[in-house]
C-alpha cells in the first residue's frame, strides 16, 4: 500500500512541474542519462521479518525510480507516455538497510541496444554504498505494442563490457 501511495504523490507531482517546461523534439544524450534520485525513508511497512528492508522492497524503489524517468522523457520529448516491462534484474546487496534510515536510490541510464534499455542503480544511506542493481526492459505503448528505444531518442546500440556480459549470463542460463 505504501509503494502505491508513493506512485501516485510522485507521477501527480510530477505531472504539474512537467506541465510547466517547455517540450523538445528530441532528447540529448545528457538527458537521458541524467541519474534520477530520488529520497525515501524505510518505514514500518517496507520492512521485512527480519528486521531490514526485504530483496523484493528494493525492487519497488527501482520501479518508481524508472516511472520518473520515463515520464520525464517522454514529456520533455512530448511523446505519448510509455509504459515498460522488465526482462531481467539482479541486485546485490553489500550491507542491510534497516528501519528508519533515509535512503538515496540513483538510477541511471547505462545503454540500450535495438530491443531493450539497461539502468543502473545504486542505494545509498549516509553516502555509504548499500546496494547495486541492474534492469533490463522493453518500452511499451498503451496498446500493449513494443517500441524499439529509438522512440526516446536511442539509436543505434549502447552497450558497456557489464551490460554485454550480464546478456551473455543470461543467455547461458536459458540454455541450461
Amino acid at each position: 500500500m505504501n509503494m502505491l501511495l508513493r506512485f501516485f504523490i510522485m507521477t501527480s507531482l510530477l505531472k504539474q512541474q512537467l506541465k510547466q517546461q517547455s517540450v523538445r523534439e528530441s532528447l540529448s544524450i545528457e538527458t537521458l542519462t541524467a541519474p534520477t534520485v530520488r529520497h525515501y525513508r524505510v518505514l514500518p511497512h517496507d520492512m521485512g521479518f527480519r528486521d531490514h528492508l526485504p530483496n523484493y522492497r528494493y525492487l519497488s524503489f527501482i520501479e518508481l525510480n524508472i516511472t520518473r524517468w520515463l515520464m520525464t522523457c517522454c514529456q520533455q520529448k512530448g511523446a505519448k507516455p510509455l509504459n515498460w516491462v522488465i526482462a531481467m534484474q539482479e541486485m546485490v546487496y553489500l550491507k542491510e538497510i534497516k528501519f528508519l534510515n533515509k535512503m538515496t536510490v540513483s538510477s541511471k541510464l547505462v545503454g540500450w541496444d535495438h530491443k531493450y534499455v539497461y539502468f543502473e542503480h545504486r542505494f545509498f544511506v549516509k553516502n555509504q554504498l548499500m546496494s547495486v542493481g541492474m534492469t533490463k526492459f522493453v518500452l511499451m505503448d498503451k496498446k500493449g505494442q513494443q517500441q524499439a528505444p529509438e522512440a526516446l531518442d536511442m539509436t543505434g546500440k549502447q552497450l558497456t563490457a557489464v551490460i554485454t556480459t550480464w546478456n551473455d549470463h543470461q543467455v547461458a542460463v536459458k540454455s541450461v
